[in-house]
Parts: structure tokens; C-alpha cells; sequence
């Protein structure tokens, strides 16, 4: 399903009673976050700041982006090319 596409959007239930298992919201994430983007950028322009209350914490943007995993992968290739230049 598309929002704002020209197939009409069903609750789930009559999906199912249609014989569907699986419905696909297509491009329903990036439809949510470009909302999200255009409401945080225009606060920003209208305000002249930004509350932190009004977007995702720091700390879970880094969860998302898994900053851990890239820590660990940059303390592991940095001791590698220390180890390699002697």
C-alpha cells in the first residue's frame, strides 16, 4: 500500500478477510521521516532553535546507527595499521 497513492488504504483485518497474509507499506518510513525532517527544520527556521525534547535522544541515534560496532571496527583497524607501520 502506498499512502497517498491510488490504491485505497485497508485495515489489516479486511486485508486479511480479502486472502491476503502480508501487506506492504511501501515507503511508508521514508514518507514518515521526510514528515519528521520538515517539521524539525521548520521549527528550527520558525524558532531559531531547537528543544532536544523535539527530535530522537543522541544517544538513541547512536544505538540506531550501532556507533559500537564502528568504535569497535576503528580501535581494531587502528591497532592493525599501528602494528603493520611498526
Amino acid at each position: 500500500m502506498v499512502l497517498g497513492g491510488k490504491t485505497p488504504i485497508l485495515e489489516e483485518k479486511v486485508a486479511a478477510e480479502m486472502g491476503f497474509s502480508l501487506v506492504l507499506y511501501a515507503n511508508a518510513a521514508l514518507q514518515g521521516a521526510v514528515h519528521g525532517m520538515q517539521s524539525t527544520l521548520s521549527a528550527l527556521k520558525e524558532k531559531g532553535v531547537l528543544d532536544e525534547r523535539a527530535v530522537t535522544s543522541f544517544a538513541e541515534r547512536q544505538r540506531l546507527v550501532d556507533k559500537q560496532a564502528f568504535d569497535f571496527m576503528e580501535a581494531r583497524y587502528a591497532a592493525h595499521a599501528v602494528s603493520e607501520n611498526g
